[in-house]
């Protein structure tokens, strides 16, 4: 990353891909509600908690004058609706695809924001801050949805 262009681009598009975690956990705790109540619970506490890197996110854009995104990538558009359909042929009752899903989602996640945001030089210390927090969210979540899969 060499540029505050730079910076300002990559900070939308990450803030677009947690806007997609978002939405995915929203599905994801509406899908198990009905066979794991506890999971469902789990999937909308990492959704409010990644809701909030997307507000910090948001803010970090808004301070260098850029406005606010709130929509998802096309990506995660029809990886969901992917989902739905696949539910549609299969049993909607197996939690621990819904958990590897999720996994997958957040690894991916992390993978985007260890490709992208490597140099730290071009960032202010609050936005490598966020960025940072995204970060051990993401790993916290992955080991929490771990072992709620071990234990499925």
């Amino acid at each position: 990353m060499s540029t505050k262009s730079t910076l300002k681009r990559e900070l939308e598009r990450l803030v677009i891909h947690a806007n997609d975690s978002v939405k995915g956990y929203e599905k994801a705790a509406e899908r198990v509600q009905n066979e794991d109540a506890n999971l469902a619970l789990c999937f909308r506490e990492i959704e409010s908690a990644r809701r909030a890197h997307v507000n910090a996110i948001n803010s970090r854009l808004e301070c260098i004058g850029e406005e606010e995104q709130s929509r998802g990538s096309l990506e995660g558009s029809v990886h969901r609706a992917l989902i739905s359909v696949k539910d549609m042929f299969t049993s909607s009752d197996n939690t621990e695809s819904v958990i590897d899903e999720a996994v997958r989602g957040e690894q991916k996640l992390l993978d985007y924001i260890d490709d992208t945001f490597d140099d730290v030089d071009v960032m202010d210390g609050e936005t490598v801050r966020v960025i940072n927090g995204l970060k051990t969210s993401i790993q916290q979540a992955t080991e929490r949805l771990q072992a709620k899969a071990r234990a499925a």
